[in-house]
């Protein structure tokens, strides 16, 4: 008796090994897969798309975007907001309070005149669009005419000051980026990259086609 419920005991137990073990392989694989979704677009590409691993990209999103949003804005709360005021747009990341040329920190836009020139960008059909000039018509639109409040991290070599800037209580340099209208500057921080990711999924913006990446543009169309 005890002999054939052992017997019986072990051919559901391995039974159940063969079933189990080719789910847990498959999800072991996908926590790879998510893990490349970072170490790819920290991978600067002259083109800026990065392929997204299907069925990825839902688990990627539900588990980290919301974290670290919740701990840089509890970090924004102990900041010194010094810079106050009316913002004039100048491009996708840069403005001026009370003549105070702010360049936002932790991202870059496309650019609407560099030396003259605007930055364009390819959709997915086809059709060349200003992405520079449409990053600044977004930033304008993002601050609506609000009071601008901004930080002072430092200066940049062109001398303008470094900033996280809010409006109403939003994080500026976050929906340009969620928005697709700018890419976060991995180079310098990766506060922006989780809006990135955001973009990225959702091919909204300059990621619903090739680019050039913002510095790399600016490197090609450098007046010397």
């Amino acid at each position: 008796m005890h002999s054939g419920i052992k017997t019986t005991f072990l051919l559901h137990l391995v039974a159940g090994l063969i079933f189990v073990l080719p789910v847990y392989g498959q999800q072991d694989s996908d926590w790879v897969n998510g893990s490349n979704i970072s170490e790819s677009i920290n991978e600067t590409s002259p083109i800026g798309l990065v392929d997204m691993p299907s069925g990825a990209a839902e688990d990627f999103e539900d588990d980290t975007l919301v974290d670290s949003k919740f701990l840089d804005k509890q970090k924004d709360q102990n900041r010194d907001f010094s810079i106050t005021g009316k913002a004039r747009i100048i491009d996708g990341d840069t403005i001026s309070i009370n003549k105070t040329k702010i360049r936002f920190s932790g991202i870059d836009a496309p650019e609407s005149s560099y030396y003259g020139q605007t930055q364009y960008c390819r959709r997915s059909n086809g059709k060349i669009w200003a992405c520079g000039k449409k990053a600044s018509s977004k930033l304008k639109k993002l601050i609506n005419g609000q009071e601008v409040q901004c930080t002072d991290e430092g200066k940049d070599r062109y001398g303008r000051t470094l900033s996280i800037c809010y409006a109403n209580g939003m994080d500026l340099q976050a929906e340009m980026v969620r928005s697709g209208m700018a890419v976060a500057y991995l180079r310098y921080s990766n506060r922006y990259e989780n809006e990135q990711i955001e973009a990225m999924i959702a091919q909204v913006g300059i990621w619903g086609g090739p680019f050039v990446e913002p510095e790399q543009w600016r490197i090609q169309n450098r007046k010397n």
